[in-house]
């Protein structure tokens, strides 16, 4: 572990304003496991999703940032001041739908030039029922999972993801261009694949860094979890095979596919087109695990990554868990719980009893009327 004193990150205060269903909203949550009930569409999910945006600059649920705006208002903010071991932050995100910059960042009061300077300010992992799809669903979801994570640890790596992204849309361009226009020249995709090489190598040697530490962590966590020995594995799966030279050998992936990418119009090999490979006992997770067992790898990798995070940052993470408690037994919310104990975590769930009040040390019960949301501290007896 490259720290030898770990600190927990926290979250001392969460401020919104026109936020989804909620007017304005301040609120001081426990160091510890706190625990949001209510019903349904009262508006729990929001105060998970107004903290993810703090963290990562975006929804995990939404791609319009528009809808954070609470109906009829034309501006909205989500706020968190947080203590880690850089000292105390104040991290601000608004939201402007009817202006030129329709979302900004202000960290401290200024507004940053860029999304990955927020990055690794506050590292939080978000596990909900949809998360599920990490196993059931294509290559795309488990890309994003690694990219969420390796960005909140490494700031260089989301700055490669852009890069790449910026290039291999250049290079799409000019493909499509060339199956429009077949006899037009094609000497300038040598020089998009080049520059396109660079990033994509950080990417892939990054991805495997972090998927092979992630492996030998979700193994152990899944067999706490399940209370078995079955071996769950994480792998990652390259059109890059080589260990090095990686630039080299992309530049020559795409020169040997430059056919079959103009008649496709797209790039077919690169780094957004890799997977992760998922086991039990050496059997294909999305073909032969049951639910059960399906529920207990999303959850592992979802507690995996925050060992990642907390070994490789020196800070505790933050842990979100939006509605996962019902989806799972007595046993393993037990378990859970014991997972997390370490962690500031803000829970929510529709019955306050799935999870038992001596795990939790704040309740808050959040209701809505007339589509205004609040939240009220429960003391226990």
């Amino acid at each position: 572990m490259p720290f030898s004193v770990l600190k927990k990150m926290l979250i001392e205060e969460l401020k919104l304003k026109n936020f989804r269903n909620y007017s304005e909203l301040t609120l001081h949550p426990h160091p510890g496991v706190n625990l949001f009930f209510g019903r349904n569409g009262s508006g729990k999910t929001n105060l998970l999703e107004a903290i993810h945006y703090c963290s990562l600059g975006r929804s995990h649920r939404i791609t319009n940032d528009a809808n954070a705006v609470k109906n009829g208002e034309t501006f909205a903010l989500s706020s968190v001041t947080i203590q880690n071991t850089l000292g105390k932050r104040e991290i601000a995100v608004r939201f402007h739908p009817d202006e030129a910059q329709k979302k900004f960042i202000l960290m401290d009061g200024k507004k940053i030039a860029k999304f990955s300077d927020m990055m690794g300010c506050l590292r939080c992992v978000i596990f909900s029922p949809e998360d599920l799809g990490l196993i059931k669903e294509g290559p795309s979801v488990r890309r994003r999972y690694l990219d969420m994570m390796i960005s909140q640890i490494n700031r260089g790596y989301f700055i490669a993801l852009q890069q790449y992204r910026a290039c291999m849309d250049q290079r799409n361009a000019l493909i499509r261009n060339l199956k429009a226009n077949p006899y037009s020249d094609t000497s300038m995709l040598t020089a998009f694949e080049e520059t396109m090489a660079a990033p994509a190598a950080v990417i892939i040697r990054e991805r495997r860094r972090i998927v092979s530490l992630l492996s030998d962590i979700a193994t152990q966590t899944y067999q706490r979890v399940s209370d078995t020995d079955e071996q769950f594995r994480l792998s990652y799966h390259s059109s890059v095979k080589e260990d090095d030279k990686i630039e080299d050998v992309l530049c020559r992936l795409f020169r040997e596919n430059r056919e079959d990418d103009i008649r496709m119009g797209f790039t077919s090999v690169g780094p957004h087109r890799d997977d992760l490979g998922l086991t039990l006992n050496k059997n294909q997770m999305k073909q032969f695990a049951s639910q059960g067992q399906i529920r207990t790898a999303a959850l592992s990798m979802k507690l995996s990554q925050m060992k990642i995070l907390r070994d490789l940052s020196g800070d505790e993470p933050i842990l979100l868990l939006d509605d996962v408690m019902s989806e799972l037994d007595r046993k393993r919310r037990a378990r859970l719980i014991g997972e997390i104990s370490n962690f500031q975590t803000f829970i929510t769930c529709a019955d306050r009893n799935d999870v038992d009040d001596e795990k939790v040390d704040r309740i808050w019960n959040v209701s809505a009327e007339n589509g205004e949301a609040s939240v009220n501290e429960i003391h226990n007896s």
